[in-house]
C-alpha cells in the first residue's frame, strides 16, 4: 500500500530561539502578585502578518496599559509543536489555524477550547506559474507549515474535492510563509496555501490557482485557543486581553497609525514591511475580509468551524466525532458579529 509521503524541510518542533517578551516585564505564573500585571504566556504558531493586532498591542504597550504582561513566543511546526507546548504548560494560550488544535483535542492530547477567531477563511492555493489547474497538482510537492497543521488539513480537503488523494502528492514541511515562498520560488515545492491578504506577494513568486473566495473548503485561518484549566481560572484576564484586541484593531485601521502598525507587524512577525502593509489594508477592510476577520467581537464563525472539523477528519479520523460545541467556548467573545 502506498503511504502519504511527508518529508521534513524544516524541523517540525523547533521553537524559535527564546521567548519574545513584548508585553512588559515578565512575571511569575499566570498572574502577578498584589497590584501586579496578569501574565499570559502566548504561543504563536507560524508567525505571520495576519496576527498584526497581537503584535501591535504588545509593541505599542496596549497590553501593559491594561494591566497585562503578554509574553509572546513565536514557534514553528504546526499542530505538533503547539500541542506539545500547551500540554507541557510552556504556554497558556496559543494562536494558529483550528487544525493546529482540533486533531490534538480529538486525540485528547490537550483539553481546552478555541475562544476567539482572528481571521476567517483566507487561503489561496498558490502554484508555480507553469501549473494551470488543480488537477495538475497530482504528483507534485506541496509546502505546508507543518505536517497535520491547519494548512495541511485544508489542502488535503481541497485536493479531495478535485479527486486528488494525499497519496497522490508529497507534502513538505516548509515552515513560515516566507519560507514557503522561498521554496516555491526555488522549485522545491510546486504549490502551497497562502493568505489572500498577501496576494501581491503570492503573485510575485507564482500564480493564484484557487482564490480563497472560490474555495470549496471555507475554514477559519487564525483562532485563539486556551487550555481548559487556564480558561476556567483566568476568564477575566482573557476578556481583558480581547478588549485590548478590539481597541487595537480600531487603532490599526486609523490611517494615521499605519506606519507604526506596519513597523510593529514587521518586528513581531518577521514579515516584510510591504507585506504587512498589504495585510493591514486588506484585513482592516470588512468589505474585503468579511465579518469574521479582525472583527469587533472576534467571535468564532460556527459554519467555518464545522468545515474545519471536516477538514481535520481527512487526516485524523478521531476528529469525525467532534462538534463545534466540543471545541469552542463562546463565553469570552460573546455573540457573533
Amino acid at each position: 500500500m502506498t503511504h502519504t509521503r511527508a518529508r521534513t524541510f524544516r524541523a517540525a518542533t523547533m521553537m524559535a530561539a527564546g521567548a519574545i517578551l513584548l508585553g512588559g516585564a515578565a512575571a511569575c505564573g499566570s498572574s502577578g502578585g498584589s497590584g501586579g500585571a496578569s501574565t499570559i504566556r502566548f504561543g504563536v504558531v507560524s508567525p505571520n502578518a495576519d496576527l498584526t493586532p497581537l503584535y501591535v498591542a504588545a509593541d505599542q504597550g496596549f497590553f501593559k496599559k491594561a494591566g497585562l504582561n503578554v509574553e509572546i513566543t513565536n514557534f514553528t511546526g504546526g499542530g505538533a509543536s503547539s500541542s506539545a507546548a500547551l500540554a507541557s504548560g510552556a504556554v497558556d494560550v496559543a494562536s494558529g489555524g483550528p487544525g493546529s488544535f482540533l486533531g490534538s483535542i480529538a486525540k485528547k492530547a490537550i483539553s481546552g477550547k478555541i475562544f476567539a477567531q482572528l481571521v476567517d477563511q483566507s487561503y489561496d492555493v498558490v502554484a508555480t506559474k507553469g501549473i494551470t489547474d488543480m488537477a495538475a497538482l497530482k504528483g507534485r510537492s506541496i509546502g505546508v507549515s507543518g505536517i497535520n497543521s491547519n494548512d495541511h488539513m485544508y489542502l488535503t480537503a481541497v485536493l479531495a474535492h478535485y479527486g486528488i488523494s494525499p497519496h497522490d502528492v508529497t507534502f513538505l514541511n516548509t515552515g513560515t510563509p516566507s519560507n514557503r515562498y522561498a521554496a516555491l520560488s526555488s522549485g522545491k515545492i510546486q504549490a502551497t496555501a497562502e493568505p489572500d491578504s498577501q496576494r501581491t506577494a503570492s503573485e510575485g513568486v507564482g500564480k493564484v490557482l484557487l482564490e480563497a473566495t472560490k474555495s470549496p473548503v471555507r475554514a477559519p485561518g487564525q483562532v485563539f485557543y486556551a487550555e481548559g484549566d487556564y480558561l476556567k481560572a483566568h476568564a477575566k484576564t482573557l476578556k481583558t486581553f480581547m478588549s485590548v484586541m478590539y481597541k487595537t484593531v480600531a487603532w490599526v485601521k486609523d490611517p494615521k497609525n499605519q506606519k507604526a502598525a506596519v513597523a510593529s507587524c514587521a518586528k513581531g512577525s518577521g514579515t516584510a514591511a510591504k507585506v504587512c502593509a498589504e495585510v493591514i489594508g486588506f484585513s482592516g477592510d470588512p468589505s474585503k475580509a468579511g465579518p469574521y476577520t479582525w472583527s469587533s467581537t472576534f467571535a468564532v464563525n460556527p459554519a467555518g468551524m464545522r468545515q474545519s472539523i471536516n477538514a481535520a477528519a481527512t487526516l485524523i479520523p478521531e476528529a469525525k466525532s467532534l462538534t463545534v460545541g466540543n471545541v469552542v467556548d463562546s463565553s469570552i467573545t460573546g455573540t457573533k458579529p
